[in-house]
């Protein structure tokens, strides 16, 4: 699977964007081994639906803090310390959580591990931006998106097969998640290089929030998005309760992230081709769709097909996403444009975990409030971005 996502890759991609890639491969591998097991861990530690719903809020929102100021930084003083450092702390925080004792535990432990992510995540699609012309950037990102959710695929398969010879030995796979963190280091001190022509900015420049009429539009439609998109550990629960055997919840995972891998590398040409902002559009129009269907149904022959859709709807949007923040960005503030963007996502994460981990429990009819609640605000952003956000001067699509 691994060989099959790295020489699917466009032809042409400059050596920095492989490893970046693989660097994301191995930490999705890493991560995901873990993250598809945390809900039945956080019950066995005596957590609510709430707590859950807490895990990803509480630590994006924690991340968050550090995305605006990390990308603006990278503007400054180049990409690869930062990025090297955020894959660093993830590396050695996440391996912990099989130390922790309580929910609280596991939420500090996330909280610590998502800080790392954020200092590298705006940084490291600057970078992208730096060395990779505007035609071609939809095929880099969906590149690094494939090679990420090829991981994040991976993952809860090597987590099954090891809880298959190991039962019960969770805390263990835990601790083991150090090894490809490590790799992961080894990779970016290798290969991983600023772009030689960087555009340098001031610190004081780097630091103004100036955004452009376009941009803070854009950020608008990413926040109704955003408040929407909770964490995908409520797909894990409702396929439990559904039907899914414990042990096999993993699967689950393994699917939307195969289909996130595979609809990524489509998408990040579908970008190039149209306008990324009809791309991003049509992502989000997938993903309204997909939950729409899950508020409507009950049946597990039903919902994992529309779980597997999600992972499509994600990989449709993302390479979009971040080729519309680069194009819309000055040049050379690409770091602190997606300092903006995951900024806003991370913020959003907090009430939207809330949101729907309120919803959740609001009887038997609370997973379809949930759900609805996501598609109508998945809609919402859609028709927001689509009316809205427009370049001073637009180019035309390529077809």
């Amino acid at each position: 699977m691994v060989s099959s996502v790295h020489d699917n890759a466009p032809v042409g991609l400059p050596g920095t964007i492989r490893a970046l890639g693989w660097t994301s491969f191995l930490t999705d591998l890493s991560s995901e081994a873990i993250y598809p097991l945390l809900p039945a861990f956080v019950k066995s530690l005596g957590g609510t639906s709430v707590e859950i719903g807490l895990i990803d809020g509480v630590a994006n929102a924690v991340a968050a803090v550090v995305r605006l100021p990390s990308g603006a930084i990278s503007d400054t003083v180049g990409r690869r310390p930062l990025v090297l450092f955020g894959y660093g702390l993830s590396a050695i925080i996440r391996p912990l959580m099989g130390l922790v004792a309580s929910p609280v535990g596991v939420i500090l432990v996330r909280m610590a591990d998502r800080f790392g992510k954020g200092i590298r995540s705006a940084p490291r699609d600057a970078l992208v931006s730096d060395l990779v012309e505007p035609a071609g950037r939809g095929r880099a990102f969906g590149h690094i998106r494939a090679m990420d959710h090829a991981g994040a695929a991976l993952g809860p398969l090597v987590a099954m097969l090891f809880l298959l010879a190991f039962p019960g030995r969770e805390r263990l796979l835990f601790l083991l998640a150090l090894l490809p963190g490590l790799v992961t280091l080894a990779v970016i001190w290798k290969t991983v290089h600023d772009a030689p022509t960087r555009t340098a900015v001031a610190a004081r420049t780097a630091l103004a929030p100036q955004l452009s009429r376009p941009q803070s539009l854009l950020l608008g439609s990413v926040g109704v998005w955003s408040l929407g998109a909770a964490s995908e550990q409520f797909l894990l629960m409702r396929a439990a309760e559904l039907g899914v055997p414990a042990a096999l919840v993993p699967l689950v995972w393994l699917a939307m992230s195969l289909a996130k891998s595979g609809s990524a590398l489509a998408a990040g040409r579908l970008a190039d081709a149209w306008h990324p902002r009809l791309a991003l559009g049509a992502g989000w129009l997938v993903f309204a769709a997909a939950y729409a269907g899950l508020a409507a149904s009950s049946h597990l022959w039903a919902a994992l097909p529309l779980m597997a859709l999600v992972g499509v709807a994600y990989g449709l949007a993302e390479p979009a996403e971040r080729s519309l923040v680069a194009r819309l960005a000055p040049e050379g503030r690409q770091g602190g444009a997606f300092g903006w963007y995951t900024l806003v996502q991370g913020l959003m994460a907090l009430p939207a975990g809330l949101l729907a981990g309120w919803l959740w429990q609001q009887g038997p009819a609370g997973p379809a409030k949930a759900f609805a609640a996501t598609a109508i605000l998945a809609m919402a952003a859609c028709g927001f971005l689509l009316v809205t956000v427009r370049e001073s001067e637009p180019r035309s699509p390529r077809i």
